[in-house]
């Protein structure tokens, strides 16, 4: 990730200064030297460099050959100077320096050019850095490695930890031959940096302020060299991928030969921290109770004026662990930065493929309602990220901690079970309580398959943290977001094997009511008394 960068090597014109130096010029005074010399020419053309050095190989038998490098680098180093009059740095070069230096990036400059040129210029605009080596400390300048070697051991860092910018080819070329990830800048003039493929293309070094979140996004699609580079590292295609993601790509083409697919699409808004996590397992818990294995996944992203680029990288960067965790192809979709949110939405389209021919057995009175794994797992983190503050004055950071992290154990994934339920007994139907909790969750079954149910309390398993947590906050347990368990009906007999075989893998498991008439409603009994299963208009964690 960006965010793992310590140092920075800049080349030195075209990226950090812009100067009139007439390359044309020099090669022809070079020239002429060399035939007035008598000396042999390469008949190809090269960089003025280059072209020296190639000149006293093919003249390498030839006395006049040392002399001639000595004019013509004299010739060089006097068409360089004429250009310091006008040099002037890349706008915006000073500020981004500057905002390096202050967040503790280390700064090299590397160049082909000479030290009477550069140091010079470097003091004048009060450029800050490290380390700077032209060509006069160094055996062998750019595009050959050793030029980005040195300065990585004067930088005391290692490869993995810088990352190079230039305006020509040259660098990038260094950069990859070092394995060194590296940033291609179009203010020397260049439009496009042929096939060395650097890992982002700026307009100009400007681009190194949202890259690390030194100034904010604008409102609009974000950046075509942030989401390229998103896109290629984050994002996962295979062969039967036929058009996958990238950018001005609007849509996904993908071969699937079983010939069915599960889709479901769902957006996640009421968490900050977390929320790829949240946008990948959530949606994956929905597909699974369907029976379907999720496949392919296509995402929505609109992040709100303001964010910058490290949120967006992280958002993406937990994507892409969790579709791999479920062997998931993210092939796609779209992202926007708009005035129009005040906190990253995330929506997410997710496509797969069923476990077996699944055929629901019909639903009958006296069938039972199953709940696997406990309630409010997923509130109890929210409420403890957002509450910290508020929270840490009644309860230890120890268990606060714990809490927050409960999204990933027990965790809210219910993959596997769902997955084992299809495969090994006979299901009527299943449902994941997401917003609105458990109370949703039995409504929305009963909503579905036209069916009353009767619930019992005590068998209701709710997430402990969440039991103390909410005797501060004074909401109830059954109307809370509660992704991470299971609602599942089966015959009574069915359900018993099933209790059994959670039980043997130490998984919660608990028969919590009964189906019964439609007529009838939702309802529970409580210390027994029977009532009105309690409804929520909103989920309760909004009240706070």
């Amino acid at each position: 990730m960006v965010s793992g960068i310590k140092g920075i090597i800049f080349d030195f014109d075209g990226t950090l200064f812009i100067s009139s130096i007439n390359f044309k010029i020099i090669r022809e005074r070079i020239i002429k030297l060399a035939n007035r010399m008598e000396l042999k020419i390469p008949e190809k053309d090269m960089p003025v460099l280059e072209l020296i050095e190639n000149i006293r190989k093919l003249n390498r038998n030839r006395k006049e050959k040392d002399l001639f490098v000595e004019k013509a680098k004299e010739i060089l180093e006097e068409e360089e100077m004429k250009a310091v009059e006008t040099a002037r740095p890349v706008s915006g070069a000073e500020s981004v320096l500057k905002m390096l230096k202050e967040n503790g990036i280390k700064i090299g400059i590397i160049t082909r050019n000479c030290s009477k040129v550069v140091i010079p210029l470097l003091k004048k605009y009060n450029i800050p850095y490290d380390t700077v080596l032209t060509r006069d400390e160094v055996k062998k300048v750019k595009p050959h490695p050793s030029h980005i070697k040195e300065m990585i051991k004067k930088l005391s860092l290692k490869k993995e930890q810088v990352i190079v910018v230039g305006d020509h080819p040259f660098d990038i070329k260094a950069a990859n031959s070092v394995g060194v990830k590296s940033i291609g800048v179009l203010s020397g003039g260049r439009e496009w940096f042929g096939d060395v493929n650097p890992d982002f293309v700026f307009e100009d070094i400007n681009g190194i302020k949202y890259l690390f979140g030194f100034e904010s996004l604008k409102p609009g699609k974000i950046p075509n060299f942030l989401l390229s580079y998103l896109l290629k590292k984050y994002t996962i295609v295979s062969e039967d991928v036929l058009a996958g993601p990238g950018v001005g790509v609007d849509c996904a083409f993908f071969r699937e030969r079983k010939g069915i697919i599960g889709v479901k699409t769902d957006p996640i808004t009421l968490v900050g921290k977390d929320i790829g996590f949240y946008l990948v397992n959530i949606n994956v818990n929905d597909l699974v109770v369907m029976g379907a294995i999720p496949k392919y996944l296509l995402t929505t992203l609109i992040f709100p004026e303001g964010i910058k680029f490290p949120e967006i990288e992280e958002i993406f960067s937990q994507i892409n662990r969790e579709c791999r965790k479920f062997n998931i192809k993210w092939i796609g979709g779209h992202t926007e930065i708009s005035e129009s949110v005040s906190q990253p939405v995330c929506c997410g389209t997710l496509l797969g493929i069923p476990v077996k021919k699944i055929k629901e057995s019909k639903i009958k009175k006296g069938d039972s309602l199953i709940l696997i794994k406990e309630v409010g797992i997923e509130a109890a983190s929210i409420i403890v990220r957002e509450k910290w503050d508020e929270l840490k004055n009644f309860f230890s950071e120890r268990f606060l901690k714990k809490v927050a992290d409960s999204i990933y154990n027990p965790g809210i994934s219910i993959y596997s079970e769902a997955i084992e339920l299809w495969e090994k007994f006979n299901i009527c139907g299943m449902h994941d309580p997401t917003e609105g909790g458990i109370s949703a969750g039995i409504y929305e079954l009963s909503e579905r398959y036209n069916v009353g149910f009767l619930v019992y309390s005590e068998k209701i398993k709710i997430f402990p943290p969440l039991k103390r947590i909410l005797k501060y906050f004074k909401i109830s347990p059954y109307g809370v977001i509660s992704s991470g368990c299971i609602l599942a009906i089966a015959p009574f007999k069915e359900a018993i094997r099933i209790k059994e075989f959670f039980k043997n893998k130490n998984v919660i498991c608990e028969i919590i009511g009964e189906v019964i008439d439609r007529d009838e409603g939702v309802k529970i009994v409580e210390k027994g008394k029977v009532k009105k299963f309690p409804f929520f208009e909103t989920d309760e964690i909004t009240k706070i």
